[in-house]
């Protein structure tokens, strides 16, 4: 499993990636690759949890996406 892209964005971001995988594991990275400001950077991230098998991505994305949301808090 690779997330080390997804680790480096900052929490919100993460959220955001998590989110989007979490809502549509196979379509997040297109759809996030229309950020204009972040939008490459998102795309591989999403891209490359998409990539995890989805017994496995669901839980650990999970799980990050919680991680993130309270490092915003």
């Amino acid at each position: 499993m690779d997330a080390q892209k997804f680790r480096s964005l900052s929490p919100r971001l993460r959220a955001l990636v998590g989110i989007a995988v979490l809502l549509d594991g196979r379509e997040a990275g297109e759809y996030l690759a229309f950020d204009a400001a972040h939008g490459p950077g998102l795309q591989r991230a999403a891209t490359d949890l998409s990539e995890i098998d989805p017994e496995v991505r669901m839980p650990f994305v999970g799980t990050m996406v919680r991680s993130a949301l309270k490092e915003i808090k």
